[in-house]
């Protein structure tokens, strides 16, 4: 982005942007101001979608590349709460802490031990009106938020059961310990959703390595398949490849696409070619693959046949449900 700055204001925001704690950019009324900008320039920056502002007097340049908007608007609220004791929460904590977020409501989640309602610059701040015990803190970038643990145990309470389990699952395989996860669990025995805690945490499993693997699984749950092996290493002549999952009896692999690589019109000529090696590969080794993509994960019922197909041909699973 050029913020129309000459070579000296531009080399004071930067150093400005390099000091704060904050994993992105952030620029302030006043650091605009005395870059040599006046607040005409900066209306028209924000107007021009250049600039958005988050807060009274916080603004984040929208460069690209820059991180999730959310973490953007999570960091905004931080800078214009400075010296604030509260603490964010749920999937605010958990987009801080780098966990796979998926469908969730974009808004700010922060505890706080208080009355006092909150909206924030664009009536996205959701206040939860709690303490949070100092042993359930941790700092990230400088700002207060719930453990893993703790992030793991609140996003189960308030999301949908596919969605917290995306959650958990990465918070397994981010390091979320889980005699911890029981201590909250026994601690929250009576409280209002620790039912579907306990659903959330008994359907979690770290081994997952995008939701895409998450929601796979659950589905092959609920239609009662065979169960497979996650993450089964398999030798090939050419080295040891990992799948996704596997029937190990059966010598069959599905392997399943998450939805980034889609996002770009298809996946690029590269990828395809060393996807489609890979699968040479194994079925050279004697397996056979069956490939899965993000969007048909919104079908459940016509990949439910595509898979029972792909599971029953001869040679596959002897009966499945």
């Amino acid at each position: 982005m050029d913020l129309n700055l000459n070579p000296d204001a531009r080399q004071r925001i930067d150093a400005l942007a390099s000091h704060t704690p904050s994993p992105v950019q952030l620029l302030t009324a006043a650091d605009l101001l005395a870059a040599g900008m006046d607040r005409a320039a900066i209306r028209r920056l924000v107007d021009a979608k250049e600039l958005s502002r988050h807060e009274r007097g916080i603004y984040a340049p929208n460069l690209s590349g820059t991180p999730d908007p959310m973490v953007v608007r999570i960091c905004a609220h931080s800078a214009a709460a400075a010296g604030a004791s509260h603490v964010y929460s749920h999937t605010s904590a958990a987009l801080l802490w780098g966990l796979s977020v998926w469908r969730a409501r974009p808004v700010v989640h922060v505890a706080h031990a208080s009355r006092a309602g909150e909206a924030g610059a664009h009536g996205d701040v959701v206040r939860h009106n709690q303490t949070i015990p100092d042993r359930d803190i941790r700092i990230r970038n400088g700002m207060r938020v719930t453990s893993l643990e703790r992030t793991v145990i609140d996003c189960a309470r308030i999301l949908p059961f596919e969605l917290a389990v995306i959650i958990a699952d990465s918070g397994l395989a981010h390091g979320a310990e889980p005699e911890e996860l029981r201590r909250l669990v026994v601690e929250g025995k009576g409280t209002r959703g620790i039912r579907r805690v306990r659903e959330v945490l008994a359907g979690a499993d770290g081994r997952a390595e995008s939701p895409a693997e998450t929601r796979l699984r659950l589905l092959l749950a609920e239609w009662n398949l065979p169960e497979p092996e996650l993450q089964l290493w398999i030798a090939t002549e050419g080295g040891r490849e990992r799948v996704d999952f596997a029937w190990t009896a059966r010598r069959l692999v599905i392997e399943v696409h998450g939805f980034a690589k889609y996002f770009d019109h298809g996946l690029p000529d590269a990828k395809v070619a060393a996807q489609q090696a890979r699968e040479a590969r194994l079925v050279a080794a004697g397996w056979r693959v069956l490939n899965i993509y993000w969007p048909e994960l919104d079908d459940p019922e016509a990949l439910r046949a595509k898979v029972r197909s792909f599971l029953t041909r001869p040679q596959a699973l002897g009966s499945v449900a």
